[in-house]
């Protein structure tokens, strides 16, 4: 059903979507928006949840080693989304995104046999559709869409960060493929509040942000705090992480962490969430080893375990400007509060 232009879709996402206010949405039209996961479904059903949806249109961004508690390595990642791409049938559309190889390389398996129509996006020179003059200014992601080489449309998001510019991209395709119409996309795009706990500003007390992200792959850490980069550009970054989910919590990730936190200023990193479940899984972070490794790039960087010691060394060594982004994808202890609670005493 197309109103004005544009759809009503049912959807359900895993998150709490800003602008309804809840993770999911019901109405009477014909289309239903699912967030795809490559987790297993359930304790009697170790198959990836999107391997249920059978969808008419799927969209793959990115393809990488994740979920070590329940693949192997990146090609058995790479065969469960081999299998999702099988799912969409002739009539349907498969929006791969072009600039991860994974998704080039799975694609690619499929020779001759990939029956469904095959959109790809990205920023690189070889995707179909691409996302160019990316910018950031006054509180506003712009950039421009090109297709097949020409102009076809200018855009704005209050989202940060290029992975969140391809996200748009992929939604544009989308959208476009339904028949949505242009400026209705355009529109879309720059009311659209982002998801909880995905750069979510949790407060600013004596000039210092809070920020929430659910960010714990290395791949996701490093997204958030290269857009945090760009968007505080003068500011300093603090990186506060939990390693909490199966995959942060295990030595798969030792080296590529180093990296991920490139774009701070400053990190702290908590204890191992679950180091029993990582040690059967294998090796566990070693987390004074990161600790030392990021400090030998001249960073002051520091392994706390306590949650309340964290708040403490924080209060002690924050200034008016600081950006504080607290990474995990639990609870973390209440630390963002704690951590307000703490600033409002100072």
């Amino acid at each position: 059903m197309i109103d004005q232009g544009g759809l009503d879709p049912s959807f359900l996402v895993g998150g709490v979507v800003q602008n309804f206010g809840s993770s999911f949405h019901v109405t009477d039209s014909d289309y239903f928006i699912i967030e795809g996961d490559e987790y297993d479904t359930a304790y009697f059903d170790k198959g990836p949840k999107f391997m249920h949806y059978l969808p008419e249109v799927a969209v793959v961004n990115n393809i990488e080693f994740d979920h070590a508690d329940i693949y192997k390595d990146l090609d058995a990642v790479k065969l469960a989304f081999r299998r999702l791409m099988n799912l969409v049938p002739g009539k349907g559309k498969l929006i791969a995104g072009w600039d991860s190889q994974p998704v080039r390389d799975v694609v690619a398996s499929f020779g001759q046999r990939l029956f469904t129509q095959l959109e790809t996006f990205g920023t690189c020179d070889e995707a179909k559709w691409q996302a160019r003059n990316i910018n950031y200014a006054e509180g506003m992601t712009h950039f421009d869409v090109f297709r097949e080489g020409a102009q076809w449309a200018e855009f704005q998001t209050p989202l940060i960060g290029d992975f969140n510019v391809r996200n748009c991209l992929a939604v544009v395709i989308a959208a476009d493929g339904w028949g949505v119409e242009r400026q209705v996309i355009v529109d879309a795009l720059a009311t659209f509040k982002s998801v909880r706990r995905r750069c979510e500003v949790r407060g600013e007390v004596n000039g210092i942000t809070v920020i929430d992200d659910f960010a714990h792959h290395p791949t996701a850490v490093r997204e958030t705090l290269a857009a945090l980069k760009l968007k505080y550009r003068e500011r300093r970054i603090i990186a506060v992480f939990e390693p909490r989910s199966r995959t942060s919590c295990h030595a798969t990730f030792q080296s590529t962490y180093i990296d991920a936190f490139a774009p701070a200023d400053y990190v702290i990193v908590s204890r191992v969430y679950d180091a029993q479940r990582a040690a059967e899984m294998g090796g566990v972070l070693d987390i004074e080893k990161l600790i030392e490794d990021i400090s030998a790039q001249n960073k002051p960087a520091h392994a706390i375990t306590d949650v309340d010691e964290i708040v403490e060394k924080l209060s002690g060594e924050l200034r008016p400007g600081d950006v504080v982004a607290i990474m995990s994808n639990g609870a973390f202890g209440g630390i963002h509060e704690k951590l307000l609670a703490a600033l409002n005493v100072l």
